[in-house]
């Protein structure tokens, strides 16, 4: 049996008490985790404690407005279990909404207050605490699909949404050197107390409207998906690209977590070792060249033929050229590096979609991408175009496949020290490491290919269950820190 996924460690989920926060503080303690629930809702704090156990979770008053009722928990928590490894910062309201031109602005100061005042304090005292122990620590916050878009919160609402995502990036810009990782999570229309009452709604009618405004669908959107866990078992899986580097790793992980999978690739020996080490009871070798449709076609008959079924797709397989500059660039290494890399992912998600649709099987569909489908300065010119690519079409694809409840990511890697890379390099795996570290704002660990394949688990997994046309960027900061100036001269 596998150990829990937090065991040991001690979180902070400030808005505790009930939503979202309940639910992660319920799902924190059954992985392992010794939780502290903070709110400002007492009742219903002191509730959870006695359901799960005040063994496993304490129960802390707080209110994020004020700084040092913040402070005084983390100094609880500090106290109580000796260390602090997570800062969930969930603490958040709505408000009352009005059209800008009667804006209330004491109650706009006021939702400022919580949600992006207070997420400062709990980012800046649970970092204190982690760097004053050097605990390579993890802090999370709360955002929104209203950080991204204009009409889906009130004024007050979305204007702090958005501040929450730029905190994030700008925190995670510092501290990184000391190895602490800042993100955020942004849901969708979630049926919690706090959405029912500023809706005036019951909570089966905000799931109804969040359901049809929603691109995917059969399935409804609860709390517990903003926490949820799951693994693969049962599962059959398509892992192109599947013989070596990223690909391998990944079908070791799945295979690992219970499901059938295929290694498609055109590395035969390679593919035939890899399903001798694992066991071919569970794991199959499939020659596949993606640039050929009819093997793309193939291979998905085959996973069908033998498993029954086809629930992921990880469309991994990729190629890089010798590069050169464009004044010189060989278009015909260029029509190649496409084929490879964009259309052999159209074929990929072509003929898996095709499977899911006809079996009914509301499966994942996810694809590697790259940071050189973000920025400019990271690969070839034709790398970069097909990443850039890649990223497009999974947005596109994602849109369509939603109606048959099928989910469509991208996984976009920083410098992977994978046996392509090094050739395509000419640099053994710990210069391309090395090489990728200093790039990194994130410091303390050394980027593998076990972690590319271990965000594809959770994008193929239940984890995931409502996300869908998202490129989960696996780059230790590097996207979010790149600066016009030298932190140093912005912090004083």
């Amino acid at each position: 049996m596998s150990k829990p996924r937090l065991e040991g460690k001690v979180a902070i989920v400030t808005g505790g008490a009930s939503g979202i926060g309940a639910e992660t503080v319920r799902l924190f303690s059954e992985n392992g985790a010794f939780v502290v629930a903070a709110d400002v809702q007492d009742e219903l704090g002191h509730h959870l404690v006695a359901s799960i156990g005040s063994d496993k979770v304490s129960y802390r008053h707080c209110d994020v407005r004020d700084e040092k009722q913040v402070e005084e928990t983390v100094s609880f928590t500090l106290e109580k279990y000796g260390r602090l490894d997570i800062m969930f910062s969930n603490a958040g309201i709505m408000g009352s909404g009005s059209v800008i031109l009667d804006l209330d602005l004491n109650s706009f100061d006021n939702i400022l207050a919580v949600n992006v005042r207070g997420v400062a304090a709990t980012i800046k005292h649970a970092a204190r605490a982690m760097v004053a122990n050097k605990i390579r620590g993890s802090i999370i916050c709360t955002a929104s699909i209203a950080g991204l878009v204009g009409g889906s919160g009130t004024h007050g609402y979305t204007t702090s949404k958005h501040a929450v995502i730029g905190l994030v990036r700008s925190a995670c810009s510092e501290l990184g050197a000391f190895g602490i990782r800042v993100n955020c999570v942004s849901p969708y229309v979630t049926a919690t107390a706090m959405s029912c009452t500023t809706l005036n709604m019951e909570a089966d009618e905000v799931e109804a409207t969040g359901y049809d405004y929603s691109n995917l669908k059969g399935i409804t959107l609860k709390a517990s998906h903003i926490a949820e866990a799951a693994l693969l078992e049962g599962k059959v899986a398509i892992v192109t690209g599947g013989a070596s580097g990223i690909g391998a790793e990944t079908v070791r992980l799945f295979s690992e977590n219970g499901a059938f999978v295929v290694a498609a690739d055109i590395q035969d020996e390679l593919g035939h070792q890899l399903v001798a080490s694992i066991g071919s009871e569970k794991v199959s070798y499939r020659h596949c060249d993606v640039r050929d449709e009819k093997q793309v076609e193939e291979t998905v008959n085959f996973a069908l033929e033998k498993y029954g079924r086809l629930d992921i797709m990880f469309s991994n397989a990729g190629t890089v050229d010798s590069g050169s500059g464009i004044l010189n660039l060989d278009l015909c290494e260029f029509d190649n590096i496409m084929a490879v890399n964009v259309r052999g992912v159209a074929a990929t998600i072509k003929h898996a979609a095709r499977a899911m649709v006809a079996n009914n099987v509301r499966g994942s569909i996810i694809c590697t991408a790259s940071v050189a489908g973000l920025v400019a300065d990271c690969s070839t010119h034709a790398s970069t175009t097909s990443k850039h690519a890649v990223i497009g079409l999974v947005r596109t694809a994602c849109n369509e496949l939603g109606a048959f409840g099928i989910r469509v990511n991208c996984v976009s890697p920083h410098a992977v020290a994978t046996p392509l890379t090094c050739t395509a390099l000419s640099m053994e795996a710990d210069e391309v490491e090395a090489t990728g570290c200093d790039r990194s704002n994130l410091k303390g660990v050394i980027l593998k290919a076990r972690h590319i394949a271990e965000a594809a688990l959770f994008l193929a997994s239940d984890d995931s269950v409502y996300i869908s046309g998202h490129n989960l960027v696996v780059d230790g900061g590097f996207i979010a820190s790149k600066s016009c100036f030298p932190r140093d001269a912005l912090i004083k």
